[in-house]
């Protein structure tokens, strides 16, 4: 094996205790120095890769492996936990499970001073580290205090204290807001641009590395999908679609409308096999292909739905709503907030983790009560009414289901809900089909719901709240932890509620691509307060508001604006729309 080579696996099959097969006649090298990038649905295996190479599997996880596996020269199967760990380091997608001391600076020092690091070593690892992740000066702050991004990035920190050659990184930016994605990804290009560290990291956000990838892996059910740098890999959007996974938008509109067989030209680095596409060299090589006849412009070509001439009633309202948390000091959660929704609206509400998202949601159903102020449902105060009764009305699916999810069967899951407003036995067990049917979830009726997938969880989860039969819905985060294909499944059970019962629907999300897709209306929240508030189309359009808050337009909405000088319109907002607006001429056609 070269003296370069870190990590080898040779046709390695794990099956986890019970027969699951996770990973199947698995091939992997990698360099020192290099940036591994492992792709793949939910349930693809990536996990599991993580924990064959720290050691979690067989150590915590057991099951039979065949096949070879070396990491940094020693296989961890064969030894102990705090053996692999200093020379292979895990970041996992929730920092809270790797936080638990009382500061920042003991939080650094627990790892090294286990394995009797001496004292000025270790000061000075913490010290190296806190400067690469841009935390210096917090070295006396709770680890809980801290925000989201920050915290992830507080135990990347006590990880690169180890002094690891290898480090792992599992879905890291999953459950950060954009803000926050953006600082861990940034110290990973720190760390990658120091190029003694093989970094091994499983996402979904193929955006987030295309820049950073030296070799792209993907899964699919355990196997092998596509293997090579990132241009092999991405220049084939069929094949990742079929593994669920996302092809980077400007990849998937510069091979659409510009490339030629999926080859990016000189998008592509050839001896490096990097994608080097940024926005502006998309929109101008789009420029040249209108110039050369080869697409017209159609802006007619973009429609969108007439506003009915009498607007709907409104169905839900917040006036003046003040929510304070506890303190010392007190924490202002809202401020003031004064909203309609109305019947039959698609509502999308963004910002950063702390600006009042979820906060607001609870307290349209009675979850929170408000320091000043009222909620309405349908012109009457919720104040009067049990959380039960405000269910019937208003279902709210929380962004972990596992906080909704207590019986022992799915069916009973939802059974439970309607036996507590009273339904009738005969009409509960229709229900409950109804339910289960809509979500995909019939044949998993007798299973403990812990057994489901964490997406299938989530859909039970919304099968429970949607047969109560409310009139609002309302999804916060559905997208956290899920891959390209269940966030879109959990959107379109949202907008066959909305289209096919009338309900209105509000959704809480990062993902601004799936609520430009979904959302008519887009609400933006900062601090507590209301930043914007319109048709989504236009509040996307108002860039410099929205970097306050730290919100990035979709991909289309960008380029559409830099197209504008040759009369493509700013109502484009995903990449359909620029299909629309953007078509080949009829002699291209014909060739």
């Amino acid at each position: 094996m070269p003296d370069d080579v870190v990590i080898s696996l040779e046709d390695v099959t794990f099956t986890y205790e019970g027969d699951v097969v996770a990973l199947r006649d698995l091939d992997l090298t990698a360099r020192k120095g290099e940036f591994v990038v492992v792709l793949g649905a939910n349930g693809a295996g990536k996990s599991t890769l993580c924990y064959l190479l720290s050691g979690i599997v067989p150590h915590i996880y057991g099951g039979r492996r065949r096949g070879y596996v070396s990491v940094v020269g020693s296989d961890p199967w064969d030894e102990p936990l705090y053996t692999t760990s200093q020379r292979c380091g895990v970041l996992m997608q929730d920092p809270e499970v790797q936080l638990f001391m009382p500061t920042l600076r003991s939080e650094l020092a627990f790892g090294p001073s286990n394995l009797g690091v001496p004292r000025q070593k270790m000061m000075e690892r913490a010290r190296d580290a806190l400067s690469l992740v841009r935390l210096d000066g917090l070295e006396e702050h709770n680890p809980r205090d801290l925000s989201g991004g920050q915290k992830q990035r507080a135990a990347l920190a006590s990880v690169l204290t180890m002094a690891p050659q290898v480090l792992v990184l599992d879905e890291p930016t999953s459950q950060l807001d954009p803000l926050g994605r953006w600082e861990v990804v940034e110290a990973i290009e720190r760390l990658k641009q120091k190029g003694d560290l093989t970094i091994i990291m499983t996402t979904h956000e193929t955006e987030e590395i295309l820049r950073l990838a030296d070799q792209v892996l993907v899964l699919d059910k355990g196997q092998t999908a596509l293997q090579g740098t990132p241009g092999e890999v991405f220049s084939q959007p069929e094949k990742l679609e079929a593994a669920g996974v996302k092809t980077p938008t400007l990849i998937l509109i510069e091979s659409t409308l510009v490339g030629s067989n999926g080859q990016y030209d000189d998008s592509v680095d050839q001896e490096e096999g990097k994608v080097d596409l940024t926005l502006s060299r998309v929109a101008g090589q789009i420029r040249d292909e209108v110039e050369r006849g080869r697409l017209a412009v159609r802006p007619q070509a973009l429609s969108r739905p007439q506003p009915a001439l009498a607007e709907p009633p409104v169905v839900l309202e917040a006036q003046n709503l003040t929510m304070e948390y506890p303190g010392p000091p007190p924490v202002v959660a809202l401020q003031n907030i004064d909203l309609q929704i109305r019947r039959g609206e698609f509502v999308g509400i963004i910002g950063q983790n702390g600006s009042g998202k979820s906060t607001l949601v609870k307290c349209f159903v009675g979850l929170l009560r408000p320091k000043t102020g009222d909620v309405l449902f349908k012109g009457e105060s919720i104040s009067g009414l049990s959380v039960g009764e405000i269910a019937r009305r208003i279902g709210l699916v929380l962004q972990n289901p596992d906080y909704q999810l207590f019986t022992t069967y799915s069916h009973e899951e939802i059974r439970f809900g309607l036996r507590n407003i009273g339904v009738p036995e005969e009409e509960i067990e229709e229900r409950v089909d109804e339910a289960l049917e809509m979500v995909g979830l019939t044949e998993e009726a007798d299973l403990f719901p812990f057994r489901l997938s964490f997406g299938d969880r989530r859909k039970l989860a919304v099968a429970a709240t949607m047969a109560l039969g409310p009139v609002v819905l309302i999804m916060d985060e559905p997208t956290t932890a899920q891959d390209h294909r269940g966030r879109y499944q959990l959107a379109d059970l949202a907008k066959r509620f909305h289209e096919e019962q009338g309900g209105t629907v509000l959704m809480i999300t990062h993902d601004v691509d799936l609520i430009a897709r979904y959302a008519h209306r887009l609400i933006v929240l900062y601090e507590g307060e209301v930043l914007l508030d319109g048709p989504t189309a236009d509040v996307f359009g108002q860039v410099e508001r929205l970097k306050k808050s730290f919100v990035v337009p979709p991909v289309a909405a960008q380029l559409s604006r830099e197209l504008s000088s040759i009369g493509v319109p700013p109502q484009v907002m995903t990449t359909e729309d620029l299909y629309e607006v953007l078509s080949p001429t009829r002699s291209e056609e014909v060739t």
